[in-house]
């Protein structure tokens, strides 16, 4: 089986780490054949240092970023799938909802651009430091002119998060997607790219029916995911939007959720009902 996770809010904890009983739950699962692949909002740069430093890099297969938008092969270290934005489509979504006008920032592989002529909000200063990118102040035309930038980011108050999410999406154009990615965050690509398409990506290169794949996260972007994959597992900190369109529901992040659901995934031949599945995830809470 092959399953695709999540990071932040599913595979790592609130302080950004891996648990031992985690850790040692995707060498079980890795030594019983499984294969394992990490798909995030980050930079696959980011998502790499993150795997190493949480010394679980040699059990993932492909690490998928930028929510699908750069696929990478961990064992060849070659991407095997990129979908940069072009100047033509930063301009035209720049065009159809005034980025001047709501905090955001622009991500290559290798940095996070910043426009000079705006103050830097708090929330691009953080995932800046997070992933461990530089921040680049330039000019709004040198942006819009490049041909690396992967996905926008708009950055606002988690109230805020909702209200502006439904007016960029009421203001976008055709053949561009937003997604909430956190509770301050807000991403916008090419409407065929997300988690959802990387696992497709995946089971061709592998040759493998959706039956043979689980995905598990905690976020709207996750959502993809549980539609392309044969079981989607919701973390139980997800919000509720997000658990209605899961197959399982598992523990918090904090609770080591993903154990639950690697137990669950070990005993169980098919997927269960939600209310089976949460009381799953409680009867596999740790002691």
């Amino acid at each position: 089986m092959l399953l695709v996770t999540d990071l932040d809010g599913t595979l790592l904890t609130s302080q950004k780490t891996i648990s031992p009983r985690t850790r040692q739950a995707l060498i079980d699962f890795h030594q019983r054949g499984g294969l394992l692949a990490a798909c995030s909002a980050r930079p696959v740069s980011s998502m790499m240092r993150l795997l190493q430093q949480q010394q679980v890099d040699a059990l993932f297969g492909w690490c998928a970023g930028f929510n699908g938008g750069q696929i990478l092969e961990m064992a060849q270290q070659r991407n095997i799938h990129t979908a940069a934005l072009s100047c033509m489509n930063l301009r035209d979504i720049d065009r159809h909802i005034a980025l001047s006008l709501c905090p955001h920032h622009f991500f290559s592989a290798d940095a996070i651009y910043h426009r000079c002529d705006q103050q830097v909000a708090p929330w691009t200063t953080y995932e800046a430091r997070l992933f461990e990118l530089p921040l680049i102040s330039a000019a709004p035309g040198n942006i819009l002119n490049r041909h690396d930038i992967y996905k926008i980011t708009l950055v606002t108050e988690q109230l805020k998060i909702n209200a502006l999410f439904a007016e960029v999406n009421n203001k976008l154009p055709y053949g561009y997607t937003a997604t909430i990615t956190g509770e301050n965050y807000i991403d916008i690509q090419r409407s065929e790219i997300n988690k959802g398409y990387a696992i497709s990506m995946l089971m061709r290169q592998l040759n493998i029916t959706a039956e043979k794949v689980a995905a598990i996260g905690d976020q709207q972007n996750d959502i993809s995911m549980f539609s392309a994959a044969g079981i989607g597992i919701a973390m139980g900190n997800a919000p509720e939007a997000v658990k209605q369109q899961a197959s399982y529901v598992t523990a918090s992040n904090d609770d080591e959720g993903i154990v639950c659901a690697l137990e669950w995934l070990r005993c169980s031949a098919h997927p269960v009902t939600m209310r089976q599945s949460t009381t799953l995830a409680e009867n596999n809470e740790p002691d």
